[in-house]
């Protein structure tokens, strides 16, 4: 009898879109953490890190996405990116 693994679906925030919005907007981290009520060092995690220095948990990162790419006017398929995995 053999198992066959099911892939699996993961959620990947594409924080260089994040950035570039930010940017084109001119807003800084600062003003950005302001607008979305949270932390600049958040802010630039989301932007440039691929650790939970921050963040508890990978749905916590997610969620904080959202409300970044909401400040910004975004959608989100435009910095959330859905892929599938073997394992």
């Amino acid at each position: 009898m053999s198992f066959i693994s099911k892939p699996k679906v993961v959620t990947v925030i594409l924080k260089e879109a994040l950035k570039a919005a930010r940017e084109e907007r001119g807003l800084s981290h600062e003003e950005l953490a302001e607008i979305a009520c949270l932390k600049k060092w958040q802010i630039k995690e989301l932007e440039e890190a691929e650790t939970f220095l921050t963040f508890y948990t990978m749905a916590i990162k997610i969620q904080a996405a959202k409300r970044i790419g909401g400040s910004l006017g975004l959608s989100e398929h435009q910095f959330l990116s859905l892929i599938e995995t073997m394992g």
